[in-house]
């Protein structure tokens, strides 16, 4: 029985020796980690944002001010809280604030349109936003269709990336100034009784790849328990490190690394503009980060940066890389020009997100996503009778583990019942497990292209196309094959690197590496050359957009 070569969990013994291999989870609400972090460590920074230090004391001081605040706008228990931020001192203290008022957050990618904007608040019942002053105007577009009664305002200037003092915000009609809450409410928080196993603290929409998103729901054990997976992964020093990320928190990875930072009471870069790389570089050298976490994008915007390696990222630790599979070309560059471990993590909203990650001191294998974290299963079935799988043969991972989403999607029983069965959420991923537990991502189950009834997996054709010295970025797809109804044809999309020129003979010359690398139908049949491709706020190629 296949079952069997998964539940006996070979990946065990292939863990670091100081990795627990089962945890015994505290059953808090998430906020009990910042508070403990406030006692333990009241004077050591806990946020830097620019030049200004906040320390942990008083964040906890602003958290407890403004989940008091919160209160007194009417917000109760199991209230959903929406945030359309970018990563501002003001979005920490706003989540932590939701936490401890009893509601549950729900972060907006600021990118989306006012209409799927509306959907979102629409669908989550939200009756309140905090929101950027930078898309107010999207927020009172779509108002009165929504359930919104508190709209609070805030601005990139409303903490000064300096030592100077919080400005007094202009008072503005039918919104409330952010600033003016956290003055105006004594830092006394509510006493509210959560029951970490029930209550949700997360609303998290997923990226609505296929169809509408879909609102996944996440209890405190959810989130509380996957920090606690993620942590005792690495061993880390409570109160010593330093992460610099440009995950955005409305993003479940962002989120993690923000919630894991504050638990060990680490100190957090806060990166508003992910896509200003000499800003990064900055941060890097002022604060001279331990931990690094980024998605694969974003790697290569900095390491195109001629700053890059000049700087202090020589000497981090640990680059930690998600959200999408990190290149073994750039996996390679990393670890021979910097003294740091590249570490990638593979997970999913319904996960947490972390369900797998390549061991930090142990064995690392080119190419594969790691070993499953402590308590958790990962096996692989069948894509359509979702049977499960021997060793190595290809098909969709299923995860279980007290991380796995076991409230489902808000309001979506059908969905839910088909992604949630026994515990397992099944991934639409597509994967395998070798003979040592280590598991490996081949492609989304949507990107999977199918030429006359051949499978081609779209990542494999990227990872060759990497590899060309004029590449710098590219993402295949497949597109209808006019010719045979049902059938696919590859096509790939190239953003070249600097110094290289679109030409025929470029293309050719791309082609014939292609051919040499690659089974003949998985070769493009077309080669588009582009200045950008599509990219979420994450770093995160949008093979969605490009197939529309």
């Amino acid at each position: 029985m296949e079952d069997e070569e998964y539940l006996s969990k070979p990946w065990l013994n292939h863990y670091d020796p100081d990795i627990p291999q089962t945890i015994k989870y505290p059953k808090i609400p998430i906020y009990e980690t910042l508070n403990k972090s406030v006692k333990d460590f009241p004077e050591k920074p806990a946020l830097y944002w620019g030049k200004r230090a906040i320390n942990y004391r008083t964040l906890g001081e602003y958290v407890d001010r403004f989940s008091n605040a919160l209160t007194d706008l009417g917000i109760k228990k199991g209230d959903r809280v929406a945030l359309l931020m970018l990563n501002t001192p003001q979005y920490v203290i706003s989540l932590y604030g939701i936490l401890k008022a009893g509601a549950v957050a729900t972060g907006i990618n600021p990118l989306l349109t006012p209409r799927e904007i509306e959907f979102i608040l629409t669908d989550s019942g939200a009756e309140t936003i905090i929101t950027l002053d930078l898309f107010l105007p999207r927020v009172i577009e779509v108002k009165d269709k929504t359930k919104l009664k508190n709209i609070i305002v805030t601005g990139l200037g409303d903490f000064p990336q300096t030592d100077a003092p919080l400005p007094e915000p202009p008072e503005k009609e039918g919104v409330k100034q952010f600033l003016t809450l956290l003055k105006n409410h004594p830092p006394k928080p509510p006493k509210i009784k959560i029951n970490p196993e029930e209550d949700a603290a997360i609303l998290q929409y997923t990226g609505g790849t296929t169809g509408l998103p879909k609102g996944v729901v996440l209890t405190h054990r959810n989130i509380v328990s996957n920090i606690h997976q993620v942590y005792t992964w690495f061993n880390p020093t409570f109160g010593t490190d330093t992460f610099c990320s440009a995950f955005p928190m409305f993003h479940v990875a962002g989120l993690i690394v923000n919630l894991v930072a504050v638990t060990l009471g680490g100190v957090q870069c806060l990166i508003w503009n992910p896509r200003d790389s000499d800003n990064i570089i900055q941060l890097i050298n002022d604060y001279k980060p331990k931990w690094i976490v980024n998605v694969p994008t974003l790697y290569m915007m900095l390491l195109a940066n001629p700053k890059f390696f000049k700087s202090e990222v020589v000497n981090a630790e640990q680059f930690l890389s998600a959200a999408a599979p990190m290149p073994v070309e750039i996996i390679k560059e990393l670890q021979t020009k910097t003294k740091g471990v590249v570490v990638e993590i593979w997970g999913l909203t319904e996960t947490s997100p972390a369900a797998t990650i390549m061991p930090f001191k142990g064995t690392k294998k080119a190419g594969s996503v790691g070993l499953p974290l402590a308590d958790t299963i990962v096996k692989v079935v069948d894509i359509e009778s979702r049977e499960t799988l021997p060793v190595g043969e290809k098909g969709e991972l299923a995860v279980y583990g007290p991380q796995v989403f076991y409230k489902g999607y808000r309001n979506k029983p059908e969905e839910t019942a088909n992604a949630l069965q026994d515990g397992w959420v099944y991934t639409g991923d597509v994967g395998y497990m070798d003979e040592d537990g280590y598991f490996y991502i081949i492609d989304r189950t949507k990107d999977m292209i199918n030429v006359s009834g051949y499978k081609v997996f779209s990542r494999e054709v990227d990872e060759v196309l990497h590899e060309h010295p004029a590449v710098a970025l590219a993402a295949t797809i497949g597109i209808p094959d006019p010719e045979r109804p049902g059938s696919e044809r590859v096509k790939a999309f190239i953003v070249l690197k600097q110094g290289y020129q679109e030409s025929p003979e470029l293309k050719e010359d791309i082609l014939k590496f292609l051919q040499k690398n690659l089974a003949k139908y998985k070769v493009p049949k077309f080669i588009e050359f582009r200045k950008e491709l599509p990219m979420s706020l994450t770093g995160k190629v949008l093979k969605r957009q490009l197939r529309e």
